[in-house]
């Protein structure tokens, strides 16, 4: 007898959810509405194709979408995207890990990196490192080849209220590279990936940034990488940190390479 009493308890109090969640007929799930008949149903997830995917990234040395394989950091992607497809994870999923990788400027779609960064936003701690930069553009002026190699210092801040950790530096061509100072220190010099370059840093290099403490980004631009050009050139550094909104914060440098 008092089995059956469970029972059927169990059953009223199960009756009971599924009344309240069909009230509307529409419940939410994260930011998505959906009908009720759609909840109660097992939800097949698709896995991604490299076909769906390549066409929303771009290379940064070229421009282009990642599956041109116009030059070895393109090629670079395009295997990471394939490696990812093979997991048969779902299409958001491998956006996620990608981004997470490559930075939030890889998206053509400029509208598809804002809902990325405003998702991060929302799920972002209060206690957080923030990485914070005083100027993200320097214009060297011009540059003589003559010359040899320019730098120039940007500030860079831990704002947040947690250790920055800064694990790696990525820069759009191989005429520029950029380093962090720390403490008087200046670490490994970082460049353009998928060039060969950047082979002897450690893969586990790392520098921590205190809560309220200051570091520098060293940047170089060496006009003999490119001894036949000739007029304005822009080049973007991207430093990648812990901080779980701004993991990629880019710096920018102009620069008029003359005689």
């Amino acid at each position: 007898m008092e089995n059956q009493e469970t029972k059927s308890k169990g059953k009223d109090i199960l009756l009971g959810i599924v009344g309240i969640l069909a009230i509307g007929s529409l419940i939410f799930i994260g930011k998505r509405v959906m009908p009720i008949k759609d909840v109660l149903t097992p939800v097949v997830v698709m896995a991604a194709t490299v076909e769906d995917v390549y066409p929303l990234f771009m290379c940064p040395c070229c421009g282009k979408p990642i599956d041109t394989a116009c030059c070895g950091m393109a090629n670079e992607r395009k295997a990471y995207v394939e490696g990812l497809v093979a997991a048969e994870i779902s299409e958001d999923n491998v956006i996620s890990v990608y981004v997470k990788k490559y930075g939030l400027s890889s998206f053509i779609d400029e509208t598809r990196k804002k809902e990325f960064r405003d998702e991060l936003i929302a799920q972002a701690p209060i206690e957080r490192p923030i990485i914070t930069l005083e100027t993200q553009d320097y214009d060297f002026g011009d540059v003589s080849q003559d010359g040899g190699v320019v730098t120039a210092f940007f500030e860079l801040n831990n704002d947040g209220k947690n250790d920055l950790i800064i694990n790696k530096l990525e820069t759009s061509c191989g005429c520029t590279s950029a380093s962090i100072v720390y403490n008087g220190e200046e670490g490994p010099v970082f460049s353009m990936p998928g060039h060969g370059i950047n082979e002897d840093v450690p893969a586990d290099w790392q520098v921590t940034i205190k809560e309220g403490e200051k570091a520098q980004v060293k940047v170089y631009y060496d006009p003999n990488v490119h001894p036949g050009f000739r007029g304005t050139a822009i080049r973007e550094v991207h430093i990648f940190s812990n901080d779980p909104i701004d993991f990629e914060k880019k710096i920018k440098v102009e620069l008029n390479q003359v005689d």
